[in-house]
């Protein structure tokens, strides 16, 4: 049905991983909040050879501020960093995004934290819910009134499809493109879950944020194929921060630094042009320079290789089930995620609450 399109996130243009990325995850304190970072971002658009960006709002900076102990401010035509304060409003957002001029942007939130006690779930839910609702409405009005023609998608800050519920109650009337969702809270089968439930409201596009996971890749290529018209997600792990190397097969994180004792006959097990013919030693040894470049073009190429493989076996589900099973070190977990798919498949014409505790269940 739709595409799967993978955005580089955390770049600038001191730091890309190639001269024409496909998707290109700009936000706004680091790249829309004054006049410099504008056209900063404006020359990485072009120099990036993005095929289409997205402009995320940069709550998860509210975040990390709250968790430092600062102060929120809300102040439209203030600064956002005011020294002990967090000042991001929906003023800034959509500001940013008439400057910008995105394909895509996405609404202000406050993020929940990941949390696995349910009482204390329920207390952080309730308590940014009044911000994230109050800033859905104000976001989307000035959208509507400065940039219609911006692709908006709402962010989704819920544990559980009662929450999705309660919020989408609460903004009666908003109009949105699709939804913005973060998944570190959640398995496959509870990512199925709210994917299928997102469609039985009629919304056909959807973003990922923040993962690089094969599973949750070979989870919206499935849904890109077969239920939704658009998917997306966004990474940051092609970054190589402390020496990471994503494994071309399964894009686990493995790290070569220098302390490292490495066989110096083991090659690398990988296709891309950094890498093929190489030995990990010889990759370990590099200059710092030179090996942290190698290391971000492999962790990009290998995250488009994964995209563009399991897109092509997601025509059916037994051809995706092949191909995790082969790239997969953990098989149990592909058999989990095929068989959550499959309750999706079977059940796709039927009220989710009808269904949704065999998904759980998987």
């Amino acid at each position: 049905m739709g595409p799967l399109v993978y955005f580089c996130a955390g770049v600038n243009t001191h730091i890309l991983p190639s001269r024409s990325i496909t998707g290109l995850l700009l936000n706004v304190p680091d790249n829309g909040s004054d006049e410099k970072k504008v056209r900063d971002a404006k020359s990485l658009i072009r120099l990036s050879g993005a095929k289409v960006t997205m402009l995320d709002s940069g709550g998860f900076t509210i975040f990390q501020g709250e968790r430092q102990g600062l102060a929120i401010g809300y102040d439209p035509g203030g600064p956002i960093r005011q020294g002990e304060k967090i000042n991001l409003t929906p003023q800034h957002i959509v500001k940013a995004a008439v400057n910008l001029q995105p394909d895509i942007m996405v609404g202000l939130d406050f993020p929940i934290d990941k949390i696995d006690d349910r009482e204390t779930r329920e207390i952080e839910f309730r308590r940014k819910m009044g911000f994230n609702v109050t800033w859905a409405l104000e976001t989307a009005e000035l959208r509507m009134k400065h940039c219609p023609g911006i692709r908006f998608f709402l962010p989704i800050q819920c544990y559980n499809l009662e929450h999705l519920g309660l919020f989408v109650r609460s903004i009666p009337g908003v109009q949105y493109d699709g939804f913005s969702m973060p998944i570190r809270n959640l398995g496959s089968g509870e990512i199925i879950l709210f994917l299928m439930r997102f469609r039985e409201m009629g919304v056909r596009q959807v973003h990922l944020l923040g993962t690089s996971k094969l599973s949750a890749i070979a989870i919206g290529a499935y849904m890109a194929t077969h239920f939704f018209d658009w998917v997306s997600f966004d990474a940051t792990s092609w970054d190589a921060k402390y020496g990471t190397y994503l494994n071309p097969h399964d894009l686990s994180s493995e790290w070569l630094n220098f302390e490292m004792r490495l066989d110096e006959s083991i090659p690398v097990d990988c296709e891309c042009p950094w890498c093929k013919g190489k030995t990990f030693t010889y990759i370990k040894n590099l200059p710092q320079t030179e090996n942290t470049a190698l290391l971000r073009c492999h962790n990009h190429w290998v995250i488009e290789k994964a995209v563009k493989d399991l897109m092509a076996a997601s025509g059916t589900l037994a051809r995706l089930r092949d191909l995790l099973l082969k790239r997969c070190r953990d098989r149990r977990e592909a058999e989990e995620l095929c068989q959550c798919l499959a309750i999706a498949e079977t059940f796709k014409d039927s009220p989710v609450d009808q269904w949704k505790n065999l998904l759980l269940a998987a």
